[in-house]
């Protein structure tokens, strides 16, 4: 267990493979400073929903099934029948989407999550 969680430390450390700013729309996720901020205006996150956040946005434009959020956001006693990840995903769209005309966060029924500023294509 402690080997796991070592391994997946050192590998959301790897700053050499990714942006310190990643940019979706008007939405930035600066991965140093650990903050968001969209429109301009920073978004308050708790640490679990900014990790959930940059692992979504890290993954942009892709389709994030729930297995895969628990296994990089969660630790192993992390429950799979739980709505955990449905709860954090709602508490992101509050304070990322409410009140803009262009949502990014979109739910793929049966398959999981995305965050793109591409169409609408998905099912909200």
């Amino acid at each position: 267990d402690e080997l796991l969680a070592r391994v997946r430390a050192l590998l959301r450390r790897r700053p050499a493979l990714y942006p310190e700013v990643i940019t979706i729309a008007d939405l930035s996720v600066d991965t140093r400073a650990r903050r968001a901020s969209r429109g301009g205006r920073d978004v308050e996150l708790t640490a679990k929903e900014y990790a959930l956040l940059e692992y979504l946005a890290r993954r942009a434009d892709e389709v994030v099934g729930r297995a895969d959020i628990a296994e990089h956001v969660w630790d192993e006693s992390y429950d799979p029948f739980s709505k955990v990840i449905d709860v954090f995903i709602q508490r992101l769209r509050r304070k990322v989407d409410d009140g803009r005309d262009l949502k990014l966060i979109r739910t793929r029924r049966g398959e999981g999550y995305t965050l793109t500023a591409r169409g609408a294509d998905a099912d909200d």
